[in-house]
């Protein structure tokens, strides 16, 4: 009976924490998930210890603190742009320079090249997105309009 109320228990706990996902911004979400993760360890490990399954407890808790410590290495990585999504036709010429990684004074040659990298690795049928090509398609026409 006290198994079954922890699984009830546990299932709601996942299911709250469901929910608290979407409505989290993107760059919480990654925290979250890795709470989640932790938390479910946490009760798996004390199930096990409860049920005299120590090897098995004391794996799961290596896997816990690998996580934890994983987690911990990329907190100083950002997870969403530094600027908003900016709408089309809005790009700066500071900006386009900037998406397409070039300094002041590039020249056409340059910024094909930079695009044709880019774009490269950043096409949708390659794993892009739709938002990111765009991006790089306006950078280009900024930057070209100066030289049209």
């Amino acid at each position: 009976m006290g198994m079954l109320l922890l699984g009830a228990v546990t299932l709601v706990v996942g299911l709250l924490l469901a929910s608290l996902v979407t409505r989290l911004s993107v760059s919480t979400l990654r925290t979250t998930v890795v709470a989640t993760i932790v938390i479910f360890g946490v009760l798996a490990m004390v199930i096990l210890l409860m049920s005299g399954r120590l090897g098995l407890a004391i794996a799961i808790g290596a896997y816990v603190l690998w996580l934890l410590r994983l987690a911990r290495s990329g907190q100083g990585q950002p997870q969403e742009p530094a600027t908003p999504p900016r709408q089309s036709g809005q790009m700066s010429r500071a900006q386009a320079l900037d998406v397409l990684g070039l300094e002041v004074g590039a020249q056409p040659d340059d910024i094909e090249a930079a695009y044709k990298a880019l774009i490269v690795k950043n096409h949708p049928d390659q794993g892009g997105t739709d938002w990111l090509a765009a991006q790089l398609n306006e950078a280009r026409d900024v930057l070209m309009r100066d030289f049209t």
